[in-house]
């Protein structure tokens, strides 16, 4: 008895040249999505290499991290514009040779508005080159076109690039130069080039040709402004101590009247390029409800952890970065659990929605009774695993709930909407809080534990540094509760939401409460 065909290869993608095996077809795109997903601008594993090097803040380069996810995040309003326009290896060369320019620009940038400018269009070019590929296999990978199945193939690239490019980034770092990535990343490109070039036709489109006149382009140039200054405002606000300084002032009043000017002109544009109806969907903020209370969670592995690796645990400098791979397990299972959960067990979003949820605040309860200086690395393993499956089922959650219940004519507004939350202005007023709380915890327990050392004898002066290390230790601990609490109100509002209609059953009528204050003898009790 003959095995059926393969689902990867019914579809037979005629963006080939026909002398093409079939089976290798699908693969090779696969494999042009991960390289693009390697590509992006900057890479926060080699901040402290391009800080020394290149005379930067850090601030300057999470600034630029920042600017990459803001242009992956702008460009979806017009994707299907720009497939459309172009032949389908037309996309391919454009986003590559795109993403070449910016990785041979990024390295040697020495002003950090031209390196945000940079990674802006860095990310630009690979979403256009992300979505040429999934767009392509979408029917090889779920004929019916289900978003349960879609999205968890896509996230498992989207986050699963995001770790390994860190690993990558880490060893050729320490090994060799924090410069070479971006060869090993020139490189890929060329390959995706060279492939395109000799074994794909030429004049295959993927759908009829439709000219980019009409494309908003000063809206889209305004969205992109209002995002990257209320970024610019959450990167920089504590360095520059949030208001108590101009430039975050100044930075106020421009984003107000950016914001301001973008509505109008999206209020008064006959086809803007994000439509105000795209936000009267009930489901927009649903999501990204959610998606910022998720957000400021998932801060904590990105702010409080090194803070307590570093400065209290004192692992060293691969240990750290082999933490990248419990987080990569975590998302292989948690885009699995995806599928099973959306597909074949048929879950509501709002259980779903509180898995996610629940497998990130186990990760910061664990890592609250784990601070301690004797902490041994792999205790954090299994925090890791669930910090990585509970990240990939809320992309591909959210994703899949605005794609379900939104129309196809608003549906990839608001997937750029619901991307305010999470792409750079939402990831990085989350980093902001706290950053923000974590300071406010350190300046009290300084406060209150300097005062106890007695700098006068010389054979106590070990306790300084003693004291300080405790301080850190303590200011992430109380942190760390910070978000427990917030992950369990966050927890407790989805089930609210789940059995809201028993459960307002339960609450009593105002009027009714009213009347019974007035005549509790003759009045029933309104909580019966």
């Amino acid at each position: 008895m003959g095995h059926g065909p393969s689902p990867f290869t019914n579809n037979r993608l005629l963006v080939y040249k026909p002398w093409v095996p079939r089976r290798l077809r699908f693969w090779l795109i696969v494999m042009f999505a991960f390289f693009y997903q390697m590509s992006g601008g900057v890479y926060l594993a080699a901040l402290s290499q391009m800080v020394g090097e290149l005379s930067f803040i850090s601030e300057d380069v999470t600034m630029a991290s920042y600017c990459s996810l803001i242009g992956l995040n702008m460009i979806f309003p017009i994707l299907f514009r720009w497939k459309f326009y172009f032949y389908s290896c037309q996309m391919w060369f454009v986003s590559s040779i795109g993403s070449i320019v910016c990785a041979v620009a990024a390295p040697y940038s020495t002003i950090p508005w031209f390196l945000w400018l940079v990674c802006l269009f860095a990310g630009y070019f690979k979403m256009m080159g992300m979505f040429g590929c999934m767009s392509t296999i979408q029917l090889n990978i779920t004929p019916t076109r289900n978003y349960g199945v879609f999205f968890p193939v896509v996230y498992i690239l989207v986050c699963g690039a995001i770790q390994i490019s860190g690993l990558m980034t880490a060893y050729i770092s320490y090994d060799f130069n924090w410069k070479y990535v971006y060869l090993i990343i020139v490189v890929m490109m060329l390959v995706i080039d060279l492939i395109v070039y000799f074994m794909m036709s030429h004049d295959h489109r993927g759908a009829p040709f439709i000219p980019l006149k009409g494309v908003d382009w000063t809206g889209h140039i305004l969205w992109v402004a209002t995002c990257c200054i209320a970024a610019w405002i959450f990167n920089y606000g504590e360095h520059y101590d949030w208001w108590d300084s101009r430039e975050i002032w100044y930075a106020t009043w421009l984003f107000i009247a950016v914001f301001a000017l973008t509505l109008i002109e999206a209020h008064y544009k006959k086809e803007p390029f994000i439509s105000l109806k795209a936000f009267c969907y009930p489901t927009t903020w649903r999501v990204i409800f959610v998606l910022l209370g998720i957000a400021v969670l998932q801060a904590s592995a990105h702010v409080l952890q090194p803070v307590f690796m570093n400065a209290v645990a004192g692992y060293d400098y691969f240990t750290i970065v082999n933490f990248n791979y419990p987080e990569i397990y975590g998302i292989i299972i948690g885009a699995v659990l995806t599928y099973f959960a959306l597909v074949r067990w048929k879950w509501r979003m709002k259980i779903f929605f509180f898995t996610c949820f629940l497998m990130t605040t186990f990760y910061i309860i664990a890592s609250y009774f784990l601070i301690d200086p004797s902490a041994e690395a792999w205790m954090f393993y299994i925090p890791l695993f669930a910090f990585g499956a509970g990240e990939v089922m809320m992309e591909a959650g959210a994703t899949y709930m605005v794609c379900r219940n939104i129309p196809f004519q608003h549906m990839f507004m608001n997937i750029a909407i619901i991307g305010f939350a999470r792409c750079g202005v939402g990831t990085a007023a989350a980093g902001a809080v706290i950053e923000r709380m974590f300071a406010w915890a350190m300046n009290k327990n300084v406060m209150l534990t300097l005062s106890e050392i007695d700098y006068t004898d010389s054979e106590k002066s070990w306790f300084a540094e003693y004291f300080t290390q405790q301080n850190i230790m303590l200011a992430v601990k109380e942190c760390y509760g910070y978000l427990i609490l917030s992950g369990i109100l966050m927890m407790l509002t989805i089930l609210f939401a789940r059995f809201s209609p028993s459960m307002k059953r339960l609450i009593p009528k105002m009027s009714a409460a009213a009347q019974w204050i007035r005549h509790p003898h003759t009045s029933p009790d309104p909580t019966l």
